[in-house]
């Protein structure tokens, strides 16, 4: 017995768009085939106009940095921080190496979190550029207690006392300027550089003789005046004056001071 052999027919194209159904198939995996280049195009455009955020790392303060205040003093209090932020928001002039300030000293206050700009900071110049002309430049040691001299701050002003041996505290000079604080840390002031752990002060030319005697004779003590002080009243104090103090000033009826002195 013959078995015929059929040899199967194979779907051609012509076959499928012969037909309505397969007409219809072709149709569908086109649309399919076309949906998806589409999508995986959209996708390759998308990711090639995704902006790329770029950072910079700029200097930001860490405490308030008060006017006067110097690079090296910045430096040795830690008041700023290395911060990566978004380039975008880098305020201009920002600094990024702390190399930047090593000579400057802060124009005005800056504030906590503040980026530290080339506008902040001016360059230090000499002593003498920034006495007036009735003012002279003294380094003194200055008593601890009841001093201030921890908390003092270049730009601040002080009223000068000196205490002596004989119970008597004498108000030396009024509204002195701090021009250094009585730190270990060194100042820059041009060419020169000012050390060690004394204070300097700018102190009134017909005073800088009484300072320097009364530094010598006595022990100096500041006590920091306010940003709109009144006058210091020029007495001299001792512990009878204190004690007959009953009219609620702050030495009552003494004696004044006979060298002329004005606060």
């Amino acid at each position: 017995m013959k078995l015929s052999q059929r040899r199967l027919a194979r779907p051609s194209l012509g076959g499928l768009l012969a037909t309505r159904q397969g007409s219809l198939t072709l149709a569908l995996l086109c649309a399919v085939c076309a949906a998806g280049v589409l999508m995986f195009a959209l996708g390759r455009y998308k990711t090639s106009i995704k902006p790329t955020v770029q950072q910079a790392t700029v200097l930001v303060s860490t405490g308030v940095i008060h006017k006067g205040t110097t690079g090296p003093q910045i430096a040795a209090q830690h008041l700023y921080k290395s911060t990566p932020v978004v380039s975008t928001q880098v305020a201009p002039g920002a600094l990024s190496d702390a190399a930047a300030i090593a000579g400057q000293t802060a124009r005005a206050d800056i504030l906590p979190g503040q980026q530290l700009t080339a506008s902040d900071f001016s360059a230090l110049v000499g002593l003498d550029q920034t006495l007036a002309q009735n003012q002279r430049a003294v380094a003194v040691s200055i008593g601890e207690s009841p001093g201030i001299t921890d908390a003092l701050l270049a730009g601040e002003h002080v009223d000068v006392y000196s205490l002596f041996a004989k119970g008597v505290l004498v108000l030396v000079n009024p509204n002195a300027v701090v021009l250094k604080a009585a730190t270990p840390v060194a100042i820059k002031s041009g060419n020169q550089t000012i050390a060690g752990s004394s204070m300097v002060l700018a102190l009134q030319d017909n005073k800088v003789n009484q300072v320097i005697f009364s530094a010598l004779a006595g022990t100096l003590y500041l006590s920091l005046r306010p940003l709109k002080s009144s006058q210091t009243p020029p007495y001299a104090a001792n512990l009878t004056s204190v004690l007959a103090d009953n009219d609620g000033t702050v030495f009552g009826p003494k004696t004044p001071l006979t060298n002329g002195a004005k606060p």
